[in-house]
């Protein structure tokens, strides 16, 4: 079934209907939603964008854009519609992660943002309705935390079973063109619009000063990204697992999976095993590699937990969503699974606070430095202070504290500061004391620990 559409309503009357008729009528196959991309949808998208994001090769921020808006969005407008629009070279940073490895960053030019913007926006209302309960990732409504209580439900129901945790090797670019586009024509036929992603996808990127075509995976960084990845692993993973665990498997299976980071809970072991051996080839077929070395079968469920302790042992950690997953004891005695903040990014995150401060030694406007520690401290413990983390948060707390402290006496040869008119300080500047523990159990009420 194909539906046209026309010109007539505004792009967001127009962008709601295409939702509707997704969720409606899931067999659609829509064949003329570029029309939705006009002069007033990508002004309302430059209204919402951050202007203080990094800009691109040429520099241009979002005050400059907008001195000629009207007469750059027609003409951005008119190039889109023409098929002649090609995006700028988008700039790649190198982000240092945990393991010492980086990960690549795309930086797109301002104007290459409002494309995609537009472009996502169309992409999420035509498969949204397709995505399934299993994938929490760029979702509207869903989070890491709602990702983490599915997985503590999941874990919780099969007391004697096992765990898969798997980790995609550089996902987000390695996902082939080819077969991205063959996953989109499911939904959409609109040549116009599918040649658009196409441009956005394989625009250029700067390499060792060099600009080169990019002719794979969809880099992070880039709005469009993060739709796209959840389309083809709804195809290549999710809807495949749905499938195969009714028709392959002899006991229960339920997945839990924000972006590339899944994890597979198994009621039966010998399901489990059977799976991971299969799992690679799946992701084979479909240009991807799973990595080995951050891949694993585990044991998992309260009486596993149980059988361990009786003989001595634990049962083996996994990580998500940069947690570490532990089965210890509640305080009734019984097991279940805890979370604790991963020590890799506990010290990575310590590490660039310091960072931050020994480079503003010098600085003059104290108040802005305060101001930015309190940001990165709120942050941190806005997604890490959950139920069974209290130890590893107040530990973050008081090392930001101490980092502080440090800082404040080493602006000076005279020590400056004692902790008494320290302790002072942090009461004026409202350094958090007190937070609110996010619950792991959605029947269970939020409380405040110090």
């Amino acid at each position: 079934m194909s539906v046209h559409s026309d010109d007539r309503t505004t792009w967001s009357t127009k962008l709601e209907r295409i939702g509707d008729r997704a969720i409606r009528c899931v067999d659609t196959v829509f064949n003329n939603i570029g029309h939705v991309i006009n002069i007033e949808m990508l002004e309302s998208i430059y209204q919402r964008l951050d202007r203080n994001k990094a800009v691109g090769i040429d520099r241009i921020t979002k005050e400059r854009y907008g001195i000629q808006l009207e007469q750059n969005l027609k003409r951005l407008v008119t190039r889109i519609r023409r098929g002649t629009y090609q995006p700028k070279p988008a700039r790649i940073t190198e982000i240092p992660k945990e393991d010492g490895s980086t990960r690549p960053l795309a930086i797109s030019c301002f104007e290459d943002k409002l494309v995609q913007h537009a472009v996502s926006m169309i992409l999420n209302k035509i498969f949204e309705p397709l995505f399934l309960p299993c994938s929490y990732g760029f979702r509207p409504g869903l989070n890491c935390h709602d990702a983490l209580r599915a997985l503590n439900r999941h874990t919780y129901g099969f007391g004697n079973g096992a765990v898969v945790e798997i980790d995609i090797r550089k996902y987000f670019n390695a996902i082939p063109h080819e077969v991205l586009h063959q996953c989109l024509r499911k939904k959409i036929s609109d040549n116009r619009f599918l040649n658009l992603v196409d441009t956005l996808i394989k625009s250029p990127i700067i390499e060792n000063d060099k600009t080169v075509i990019n002719t794979g995976g969809c880099p992070q960084g880039s709005i469009i990204s993060p739709v796209l990845a959840n389309i083809y692993l709804h195809y290549v993973i999710d809807d495949w697992f749905n499938q195969i665990r009714q028709s392959h498997l002899q006991g229960k299976a339920e997945l839990v999976r924000y972006a590339d980071d899944m994890v597979f809970i198994f009621q039966r072991y010998d399901d489990a095993e059977r799976f991971y051996h299969v799992l690679p080839n799946r992701l084979n077929k479909f240009g991807l590699e799973m990595h080995a070395d951050k891949s694993q079968i585990i044991r998992s469920g309260h009486a596993a937990a149980v059988r361990a302790a009786s003989a001595g042992n634990r049962l083996s950690t996994y990580r998500f969503l940069g947690f570490t997953c532990y089965w210890g004891k509640a305080l009734s005695g019984y097991w279940r699974l805890k979370y604790t903040s991963r020590s890799d990014r506990f010290s990575a995150k310590l590490k660039g606070l310091r960072k931050f401060l020994r480079d503003n030694l010098a600085a003059r406007d104290t108040g802005y430095i305060l101001k930015r520690v309190i940001q990165v401290l709120k942050g941190w413990l806005n997604y890490h202070a959950v139920s069974d983390n209290e130890r590893r948060v107040s530990a973050f707390v008081l090392r930001c504290e101490r980092l502080l402290f440090s800082w404040f006496n080493r602006r000076s040869q005279k020590r400056s500061m004692n902790w008494v008119k320290f302790k002072s300080l942090l009461d004026r500047i409202e350094f958090p004391k007190h937070w609110k523990v996010i619950s792991m159990f959605p029947s269970s009420p939020k409380r405040a620990f110090t």
